[in-house]
């Protein structure tokens, strides 16, 4: 057992202060004052009691797949309080057959928290992947695709996500649009010279996968939108209760593309930073409740692969350990939203989208995944090496817990 004291709880109607007392894993009594309980105690006075983080948009290191880089994510995931991950397909070698699936999973049980592999859609060969197969000896919560592949493929997708009762992430981007791109095409690529990538790239396709995921009534979760045009599309889209979602990072409401000023590859993650205008008109959108779901889009990249020219250096941003600190800061401290809105963007939806009813909120008979924060303490980043070098951020997860187990 564990027992949690003085607490703060976020709710739709402001904040309270409580007791939550953790047993078996679950939460099983929160009031005001729990006394008599002999088991080991936190005080935690001043700190929000929050649910775990559900991030469904993560990369590992270098798009490369070992344990090594999935335990990286893990201790990274624990300092930001992230209970549970979707691993987006975007790694080698890819998991494409059965037996690699069964291994993982068994490896997986290792882990502290919830990870889980998104299940690609395609094949090396772009061809279809099996995906029933995949699903039925996966722990996984999605499918993945690009929607830039043949409409017939795309369909097919659509159909076997609907079958399966599974979510379909799916990152929209029109390649043919944009000319070998490396950043947003604007005032700042044409200064560097650099070839840019339109925001029609995405919003065109954003479009065609919109009205197929309507037309067939699958789950569909639009992964790491970089536009509010997109987020308008989707969202009037879904008016009729078509189960469509908006999926935004926090450094899409953070940076704009000023930040690749002097070529910084830091800044180089995809989709690309928009303009400030862009990035206003994308916050926005999340004031307005139009977006659904908050990624941290982490990529982590090695320096070996950041320190080159921006048209060879690797898409990607190292921001998981900061997640909550940026969030907090720069929605809820700056006045943008309230901080149980916050936690609907960062854990609410996304595992209520995913089918996991029992995560996500701080409630009775809920599993105790769970996060102590404390938004008196600061954090000072000086690493040149970063798209956050000289950020000072609000607040620190001081502990993390999963299942009732309060992690190291």
């Amino acid at each position: 057992m564990l027992l949690i004291k003085n607490a703060k709880l976020t709710q739709k109607d402001g904040e309270k202060i409580c007791d939550i007392l953790i047993k078996d894993g679950k939460i099983t009594k929160i009031q005001k004052d729990i006394k008599g309980i002999d088991c080991k105690t936190i005080d935690a006075k001043n700190k929000y009691l929050l649910p775990g983080i559900v991030d469904l948009n993560v990369n590992l290191k270098d798009s490369s797949f070992t344990l090594e880089n999935i335990q990286r994510l893990q201790e990274k995931a624990k300092r930001s309080g992230v209970s549970s991950l979707i691993v987006r397909p975007d790694f080698k070698p890819k998991v494409e057959n059965r037996t690699v699936l069964e291994l993982l999973n068994e490896k997986l049980k290792d882990f502290d928290l919830d990870i889980r592999f998104a299940v690609d859609a395609i094949k090396d060969n772009e061809l279809l992947n099996d995906i029933a197969i995949m699903l039925d000896y996966n722990n996984s919560a999605t499918i993945a695709a690009k929607s830039f592949i043949n409409s017939n493929l795309l369909r097919r997708i659509l159909q076997y996500s609907l079958m399966k009762n599974k979510p379909l992430s799916i990152t929209c981007d029109n390649p043919d649009l944009n000319d070998n791109g490396v950043m947003h095409e604007g005032k700042v690529s044409s200064k560097l010279g650099l070839f840019g990538r339109s925001a029609v790239s995405e919003i065109s396709e954003v479009a065609k996968v919109a009205y197929m995921a309507e037309y067939y009534g699958a789950k569909t979760i639009f992964s790491s939108l970089s536009t509010a045009k997109s987020v308008e599309l989707i969202y009037h889209l879904k008016s009729d209760g078509t189960p469509l979602y908006s999926e935004v990072s926090i450094l899409h409401l953070i940076f704009d593309d000023t930040a690749c000023d002097d070529f910084n590859t830091f800044a180089k993650i995809d989709p690309p930073l928009r303009e400030q205008g862009e990035k206003e008109n994308l916050l926005k959108m999340v004031i307005d409740d139009k977006v659904d779901i908050i990624t941290s889009l982490h990529s982590a990249v090695s320096l070996s692969k950041k320190d080159v020219a921006f048209n060879d250096a690797e898409y990607g941003a190292d921001v998981l350990d900061n997640y909550l600190s940026l969030s907090y800061t720069y929605l809820v401290k700056s006045g943008h939203i309230t901080m149980h809105k916050l936690m609907q963007l960062l854990s609410y939806n996304p595992a209520k989208i995913l089918g996991l009813n029992d995560i996500g909120e701080v409630k009775e008979g809920f599993r105790a995944n769970l996060m102590l924060f404390d938004p008196k303490q600061m954090i000072s980043i000086d690493d040149k090496n970063s798209l956050l070098h000289n950020q000072r951020l609000f607040g620190r997860v001081t502990d993390t817990i999963y299942n009732g187990r309060l992690l190291k």
